[in-house]
Order: C-alpha cells, then structure tokens, then sequence
C-alpha cells in the first residue's frame, strides 16, 4: 500500500514538472516572437527613405560590378589616346658610353719613305734655284756699277744698257763652276732636311678613342602607312563606342535588378502590413467570440475557430516579417549600404504611354547589346582595311642631332635629316595578306547575322514583355471588381456572426478572402510594374525608371478595420441562428487553413516568380 501511494505522488510529482517545462517553453517562444517584432518595428523606424530613383543613383555610384565596367571604359579611352599619338611624330632620346679594345687609328707609314723622297727632290730643286737665282742679281748688280763709274751715267741708263746684256750676265752665271759648287752644296742640305723632316713626322692618326660617349636626338614622322595608322585610330575610338555599350548592357541589367529588387522590398512591406492588419482584425474577432462564448451566444467550438485563425495569421505574419528582411538585404547588397532603408515608391502598375511598336522601335535604336554588335561590325571593317594595308609601302621622315659632338668621328655628322621608304613586297608573304583579309571579312558577315537574329529576338522579348504588361492590367481590371464585394461580404457576414446568424468559420473566411484578393491586387501591380521595367531594360531606359515613377508614398501602418460593438444577442435570436444557420461542411472546416496559407505562398512566390521571368528575359536577350 505505502509503495503504491509513493509510485502515485512520484508520477503526480513528474506530472507537474512536465507541466511546468512545457509552461516555461511556451513562454521562451513568446518572448522570442516579442524580441522579434520588437527588432523588426525598431528597424522600421529608424529605417532611410528611398524612392526607386535614389536606388538607382545609388547603384550607379556603389555598384562593384558597374565600377568594374566603368574602369573598362576608361581603359578603352587611354588606348584611343595611344592611337592617335602615332600620327604624331616620333620624338627618342638615345645616350650612351662606349668602351673598345684599342683606339682606332689611320696608319699612312707606307707613304712616309716616298714622300721623304718627293720632299727632297723638292727641296733640292728649291735651293738650287734659289743659289742661281742670288748669284745672277749680284752679277747684275755689278754690271750696272761699272757701267755707271765708265760712262759717268745714271743708275736708270746703266740698266738699260746692262739689260741688253742680261742674256750673256745669265749664261756666265749658269756656266760658273764656283755658282754650281755652292748651288750644289745649298741643294745637298735642303733635301737632307726635308727627308729628315718628313722620317721624323708621325704617319698614324686615331680617329676613335677606346672610351667614347654619344648623345643624339632622334625624331621620326610616319607620312603614309598605308592607311594601317588610321585604320589602327579608327578600331580604337569604335572600341570606345564597344565598351560604353558594353558598360551600358551591364549597368542596364543591374538597375533592372535593382529595380525589381526594390519593388520586391516593396511588396514585402506591403504584404507585412496586410498581414498584420489581418492578424488585428483576427485578434479583434477572437476578442469578441470570447465575449460572444461568455454570453452563451456561440459554442467553445466557433471561439476555437477564431483562435486556430489567428494564430495562423501570426505564422502568416512571421513569414512577412522574414520576406520583408530578406528583401532588404538583397536590396541593400546591391546598393552597398546598410539595410536601414525603406522603399517609399509604390507598387502600383504604370501609365504606359507608348504603344508596343514605339518600344520595338525604341529598343532596335537604344538596345546595348544592338550598339555593342554595331560596333564590333564597325571594327571588323577597319580590321579589313588595316590587313589591305600590308600590301603599300611604308613613307617616313626623320632626322637626328648629335649633343655631344667631342668623341665624333671625322666620319660622323652633327645632324642629318632626310626620308626613307620600306616596302614589304607581298611576292612571298601574300597568301598571309589576303587570309588576314578573309578572316577580318568573315567576322564581319558573322557579325552581321548575329545583329539580325539580335532583332528578332529583341522584338520576341517587347513582345513578351508587352503582353506580361496587358495581362496583370487584366488582372487588376478584374481584382477591382471583386474587392467591393468581399469588402461588404467581411461587414455582413461580421454583423451576422455577432446577431447569431453565422458562424466564426464564415468570419474568417471573409476575412482570409478579402486577404487573398489584396495579395492578388498587390502581385498583379508587381508583375506589372516588372513588366514595364523589362520593357524599359529592352530599350535601354531603366535608369531613368525612378523619374517615370515620381509618385512617392511610405507604408502605411497597419490599422484593424472598425467593426460595430458586440451587443448579446435575445434567446429568440439565438434561437433563430441555430435553427437558420446551416451546418458547415467538412471541407470548409478546413479552409481557413487553406487559404491563410495560399495568402502567404502567393506573398513568398512573387520575388521568385519575377526572378524567373527577368532570367527568361535576360536568356532571350543578346550578349
């Protein structure tokens, strides 16, 4: 007896303590949700407004992937820049030390002995003449004298009487052995002494030193290439126009994922507040079954509905929450930033204002992966230009100035200018030439069909895009009517569950109907909106989305709709809902389930939904 009253309290004891544990879960669970609720509303709060043109800016000036192809761009222009220098003349300056062997030297020795022998004949026949030469003036001399002291006469009459006989004065002196004898020994000295001079002179010259040093400036002008300079400046200035499309392409889809992220932020904003607006309005009716239980109005049953409702509500709402943050994330990873920012542009389907011709039109003129084709086909001719080039001859002008002119050689000038012309004669090099020439006319008529099936398919995305456009205007056309009625179904069938004539299982589904078409109003403006951003993508036009969509409006807050008081209702009353109010049938019994979770699945799907769409698009395109 005492072990079976022990085995009891241990098992009431055990009892309370799972009681107790399963309390203290329940309680963890709530504050979690609360600590929750409490960060996501903080973050609200402090968040930064954005509208969709600040979002696009902002990428613009943040974006990784834009900086990378703006730096591309830059690129192409410093090679543009190189290119057009090589019309310009070629300006080099070149220095240098040089050390040799041995200096160069002119060794003339050979020619030493000879010239000694020329020099001496030379000399020699200079001093004979000269002794002569003395000898003949002296005689004459004399002559003149004596004629002047025998015949009394003056100098000027005694020379021209000498003169008759200047003749025979000449012949005595040439044939005076004592005049030979002197003219002979004066000949004898000056052809030693020349000889000498010329075997004592140095017959070597150097011309270089074995350590000399050089500076020259040198310029060259290029005057015809054959069209290959030109051809090179005009490749590089369309290769300019290539990577500014090829910027534009790339910056067009990251705003066009910017953009879509950001009405994704939107909508999960939207779709947060919706939910808890429902949840308030679930907590508002769960407060007046409660009351309505108390009354003895409505069973335990229909008060279990309401509290089966709500909390799916909550669940609805969680996932919300979660939505809206992983949206601001992603949004923020694109722009760089914090996610404090909320998005204040509205979902809410644009006026279009041009018709689906105009923005084929548009996209066959402005399409960046149209220019960048456009360009390529641009730079495939010059490329056949540049390749007929190696068939004409090469013309240029040049000239150089040495600045240090001590270590020169007598062989070397100061300065030169003057032209050369080079010819690569294609006799055996020309098969290479003309297949440069077919390669470069290939790529062009390969480029060419590209750009066609570029059209077509451009066209096949407007098209597309277009008719995303009229179908959710469709939808939203069709949403519009049905949101008046269950607007008025949530009112009558609320008053008619608080006077006993309906059930809480009616209230609900109202009101998770009335859910579901603000879900569908809120994904027929998202696809809407996401299909007039493809078509502004098509034709290169979403950065300028943001001033398109100028209308600016924060999310409202969640507000529970304002229902009539609970007033208990008369035994007659109540008797009469019992009698009238039809039993529910076991499939809507669990419809407030259903729908609850379509509602969410539908707030969850969209992003996924339009990112499946932008990756059709983005497929169809040309790269």
């Amino acid at each position: 007896m005492g072990l079976l009253l022990f085995l009891i309290f241990c098992a009431i004891v055990g009892m309370s303590g799972v009681i107790f544990g399963w309390k203290i879960c329940i309680f963890l669970h709530a504050m979690k949700k609360s600590l929750v609720y409490i960060g996501l509303f903080s973050m609200a709060a402090m968040a930064t407004p954005l509208t969709l043109q600040d979002a696009l800016e902002m990428a613009k000036s943040n974006n990784s992937q834009i900086k990378a192809e703006r730096a591309k761009v830059e690129m192409a222009e410093s090679g543009k820049s190189e290119a057009f220098s090589r019309f310009l003349p070629k300006v080099s300056l070149s220095a240098g030390v040089t050390k040799i062997n041995e200096p160069i030297k002119i060794d003339l020795s050979r020619l030493q002995e000879p010239l000694g022998e020329v020099a001496s004949a030379a000399a020699y026949s200079k001093a004979y003449l000269s002794v002569y030469e003395k000898a003949y003036e002296k005689a004459y001399g004399d002559a003149v004298k004596q004629t002047m002291d025998a015949y009394g006469l003056d100098e000027a009459t005694a020379k021209s009487m000498v003169d008759q006989k200047a003749g025979d004065i000449r012949s005595g002196v040439m044939g005076s052995p004592e005049v030979g004898a002197l003219a002979q020994q004066a000949a004898d000295s000056y052809g030693e002494s020349a000889s000498k001079k010329i075997g004592d002179t140095d017959f070597s010259m150097k011309v270089q030193d074995d350590l000399f040093f050089n500076a020259r400036v040198t310029v060259v002008w290029p005057i015809f290439t054959g069209l290959k300079i030109y051809s090179a400046y005009d490749a590089a200035k369309e290769n300019v126009n290539a990577r500014k499309a090829e910027f534009d392409m790339a910056q067009n889809t990251i705003l066009m994922d910017v953009a879509t992220k950001y009405f994704t932020l939107r909508l999960a904003e939207e779709l947060t507040v919706m939910r808890e607006t429902t949840m308030k309005n679930l907590e508002g009716h769960l407060e007046r079954s409660k009351k309505l239980e108390e009354g003895g109005q409505i069973s335990k049953a229909e008060r279990l509905r309401a509290e089966v409702a709500l909390a799916e509500a909550q669940n609805a709402y969680e996932d919300a929450l979660r939505d809206q943050s992983l949206a601001r994330m992603a949004l923020a990873s694109l722009l760089k930033t914090d996610t404090s920012i909320t998005a204040t542009t509205p979902v809410e389907a644009p006026e279009v204002v041009r018709s689906m011709e105009e923005f084929k039109q548009l996209a066959r003129e402005k399409h960046p992966g149209l220019r960048q084709l456009r360009t390529e086909r641009k730079r495939s001719q010059d490329a056949v230009r540049a390749a007929r080039a190696d068939w004409f001859p090469t013309v240029a002008l040049f000239g150089y100035r040495e600045l240090y002119t001590k270590d020169l050689t007598i062989l070397e000038p100061e300065w030169a200018v003057g032209a050369k012309a080079q010819w690569d004669l294609p006799i055996l090099g020309g098969k290479e030439s003309r297949a440069k020439v077919s390669s470069a006319k290939s790529m062009e008529r390969s480029l060419s069909s590209k750009e066609e099936q570029t059209l077509d398919n451009i066209n096949l995305l407007v098209e597309k895009r277009w008719r995303e456009l009229e179908h959710a205007r469709g939808r939203l056309t069709s949403l519009a009517k049905t949101r008046e009625l269950a607007d008025e179904a949530l009112r009558s069938q609320t008053r008619a569950y608080e006077a006993g004539l309906a059930t809480g299982l009616d209230v609900v589904d109202a009101e998770l109907a009335l859910a579901r078409l603000q879900v569908g109003d809120l994904k027929a403006h998202f696809d809407a909106v996401v299909a007039w951003l493809g078509l502004l993508e098509a034709s290169g036009e979403v950065a300028d989305a943001g001033t398109m969509l100028n209308a600016t409006r924060p999310v409202e807050k969640a507000e529970p709709v304002a229902e009539p008081a609970a007033e208990p209702a008369s035994d007659t009353t109540a008797a009469t809902a019992d009698a009238v109010a039809p039993a529910a049938p076991a499939d809507m019994q669990a419809a407030p389930e259903a729908p609850a979770q379509e509602g969410a699945k539908q707030a969850e799907t969209a992003p996924a939904e339009n990112e499946q769409k932008e990756s059709s698009a983005e497929n169809s395109e040309a790269k």
